[in-house]
């Protein structure tokens, strides 16, 4: 007679695969015996997790006390404060958060924005723990002081990624009429600031913390590391590039001083927010939309961030309402995306079943997203166009059938119904541009 764990395997993702990895944890005693004490639906949820993730099955073999971790929330922000001691035990915290999340993915145990959050939450968390190991105690004092630490994209949004970078941008207190030298304390900040970003992606035997990406700061690049309240709201000020205008919608501060945040963000509000458009400017979000579109093409695989019918088609619809109604509605100067879909329907911006048909495609690629990320930690977005590798991905999604065949044709199915729904939104805004 077969047993639980036997039939769960024979309805995971990949049996054969599962069954391997159950067989190897069951070599280690403690493994085993965790394990056996697991409730049936907790069980069901490891096995999924083993089946889908390379990367988590490789740390709960390394640390099986991490498999009591199943079914219980992430909370970073709470049990992370002052308990960790140095880097090693950061990373460990990390993975610890991290497969908590994975199991609140995998047992559909909350909407799915509870997800992102959460993991948004574990990022910042992170940041700011990494920001106190990694510094001495003067230089912490400095950030803490004089520098903002300012997060966009994914993470401003409170929507990060299973695996995604973080981008951030650092601004200082402006410095000019201080007795203070203040070529000396940009050093000392920006000295800070590479060694944050060595330390959140130094990768060891137990992983990593976040890669950082610093390209959407001032002249990308090229640009310092860290600019003044002025400064940066002076480069602004002089800015036509529209897409920074949308990368700064998402703008929020997660660390350092709270003061120096406040103020810069209350200074760049007017150039995302302006209170009136012009024909330049609408010429600049069509030439967006326009690089969009032939940008998308290029790709082999389709994209499920940038691909047609993807997740930024969803994104530029919303952000567009956002920019072109926000200064008349202020509810819609918000990071988050879900938010701001809510805020357009609450303002009649967007009929009520517009709202429903977006909310539900956008935590449905968000979910396809992650579960591709989910394998091996990689950042990739691209699906794959191997039968197996997405039959894989299907199954970790639910999808159902009595054979390989159906199970993909119920997923192209429900892909082709959502992707359509993010296209017909991208394609409806500024349509002169298509």
């Amino acid at each position: 007679m077969k047993t639980v764990l036997d039939q769960l395997i024979e309805s995971s993702a990949d049996p054969q695969a599962t069954a391997l990895r159950i067989e190897r944890m069951y070599e280690d005693a403690e493994i085993r015996k965790r394990i056996e004490s697991l409730h049936t639906s907790l069980l069901a949820d490891l096995v999924s997790i083993i089946s889908i993730s390379n990367f988590m099955f490789h740390f709960l073999c390394r640390r099986p006390p991490a498999i009591s971790l199943l079914g219980q929330k992430s909370s970073p922000c709470i049990t992370a404060k002052h308990t960790i001691p140095d880097l090693d035990a950061l990373r460990l915290f990390k993975y610890q958060e991290l497969l908590k999340i994975t199991w609140m993915d995998v047992s559909r145990t909350c909407e799915y924005p509870e997800v992102l959050d959460a993991l948004s939450t574990l990022a910042v968390t992170i940041v700011r723990q990494a920001i106190r190991l990694s510094l001495s105690a003067e230089s912490y004092h400095d950030v803490a002081e004089s520098l903002a630490v300012l997060a966009l994209g994914k993470l401003g949004a409170h929507e990060l990624n299973y695996s995604s970078d973080i981008d951030l941008i650092f601004v200082s207190r402006n410095l000019r009429d201080q007795e203070e030298d203040a070529h000396a304390l940009q050093k000392k900040l920006t000295d800070s600031i590479r060694c944050l970003s060595r330390t959140l992606e130094e990768k060891t035997a137990d992983g990593f913390l976040y890669r950082v990406d610093l390209k959407l700061r001032p002249w990308g690049r090229s640009g310092p590391l860290v600019l003044s309240i002025d400064d940066t709201e002076y480069y602004y000020e002089a800015s036509s590039e529209p897409w920074e205008r949308f990368a700064w919608i998402r703008a929020r501060a997660i660390a350092g001083s709270e003061s120096v945040a406040s103020e810069l963000l209350s200074r760049i509000r007017p150039f995302v927010f302006r209170r009136s458009l012009s024909t330049d400017d609408l010429d600049r979000f069509v030439q967006i939309k326009n690089d969009m579109s032939k940008a998308r093409k290029r790709h082999g695989h389709w994209n499920v961030k940038v691909g047609e019918g993807g997740i930024r088609d969803i994104e530029f619809f919303i952000q567009v309402l956002q920019i072109v109604n926000a200064a008349k509605h202020k509810q819609l100067q918000t990071t988050n995306t879900l938010t701001a879909l809510a805020n357009l329907e609450k303002t009649n911006l967007i009929t009520a079943e517009q709202s429903q048909q977006l909310y539900g495609s956008y935590n449905y690629l968000r979910r396809l997203e992650n579960r591709l990320q989910m394998i091996d930690e990689q950042q990739t977005h691209d699906l794959p166009d191997d039968k197996k590798q997405r039959y894989l991905i299907a199954r970790s999604l639910g999808v159902n059938g009595s054979s390989m065949n159906e199970v993909l044709d119920n997923f192209e199915n429900e892909l082709f119904a959502h992707r359509s729904i993010a296209q017909n939104y991208f394609d409806q805004v500024l349509p002169q541009g298509v």
